[in-house]
């Protein structure tokens, strides 16, 4: 699945609009919304539980290949019923803290945003480095079916020079057509010019590194349209504008595909359906089912430091 989408992958395909700067009005409050969802992380919590996935190989990652796992492994709680979630010295008290000692992620229970814009932000802490399509963040729903699954993933990915992380990658198979025109838009980062960047050429592509705290928001505002390639050639998607802010800060900014978020949809850290699950570190988990402003992402960093 995920190889089948890198062919079709153009760096000319990265048309976005109003870069660097957020849909919001000038006089805009700052004043920070309370979080809809908020997972603190201090201790063990029947809204965080642990998740793992079926049809493995020896490197934690879904053979598609396998008859019934084409579509990969949905992560589930019986799967993991030897897993213990652990807590560990976080950014501020405690944070879940997730091993790897065997191949798991934690799910986020409960979690409702509807169907129209919404903001996760997360401090997150890698202990080894974080790879290709890893997970830190994930939300989907009818994951594994081919012909429905919709989702959005905070990843890393490699399509420029050097690699980028957080890359925002989504997906709605419902939209794809003939000829693998896919509905698979990403965007990672954005130099000062509106430049598309691997860290090959800016070493702020790689923000998210082994061993360090990092802010991370993703707002979506489905109020806003953004456009993903060509008009008219494959891999072309007009859907919702999105950002992205490393502490605070706009990293990058582009489309999610469309109604990828919706009161079905699940929610995880640190596992997918399909790639190797994250190790590392997970604290101050917020979802809001509204578009925060680039000055409410600012001051709520800032109330985070």
């Amino acid at each position: 699945m995920m190889k089948r989408f890198l062919c079709g992958v153009m760096a000319t395909a990265l048309v976005v609009a109003s870069v660097g700067v957020a849909s919001t009005d000038a006089d805009a409050a700052t004043k920070v919304p309370k979080a809809k969802y908020t997972f603190n992380m201090n201790k063990k919590s029947k809204k965080v539980v642990a998740v793992a996935r079926k049809g493995e190989n020896s490197n934690y990652a879904v053979d598609t290949k396998k008859k019934g796992y084409e579509g990969g492994s949905l992560p589930k709680a019986k799967n993991a019923k030897k897993v213990k979630l652990k807590y560990k010295k976080g950014k501020k008290g405690k944070a879940l803290y997730l091993d790897r000692k065997s191949s798991y992620g934690a799910q986020l229970k409960g979690v409702k945003l509807g169907s129209k814009s919404w903001t996760v932000s997360f401090w997150v802490k890698p202990d080894n480095s974080v790879t290709d399509y890893m997970a830190m963040f994930f939300t989907g729903s009818d994951i594994t079916n081919v012909k429905k699954s919709k989702w959005v993933s905070i990843t890393k990915a490699s399509w420029l020079d050097g690699g980028h992380t957080p890359t925002i990658w989504s997906h709605n198979a419902s939209l794809d057509k003939a000829n693998d025109d896919q509905h698979f838009p990403w965007f990672s980062y954005q130099n000062d010019a509106g430049e598309w960047m691997g860290a090959k050429n800016d070493a702020k592509a790689m923000a998210i590194n082994k061993g360090k705290w990092t802010y991370v928001t993703l707002v979506v505002d489905t109020k806003d349209t953004c456009e993903y390639g060509t008009a008219g050639e494959k891999g072309y998607v007009k859907s919702y504008h999105a950002w992205c802010y490393v502490n605070g800060a706009l990293y990058g900014n582009g489309t999610v595909a469309k109604k990828s978020m919706s009161n079905k949809n699940l929610f995880f850290l640190g596992i997918n359906a399909w790639d190797t699950p994250f190790k590392g570190y997970f604290d101050e988990v917020q979802l809001w089912n509204k578009a925060l402003t680039a000055k409410q992402v600012k001051k709520l960093y800032k109330s985070k430091k």
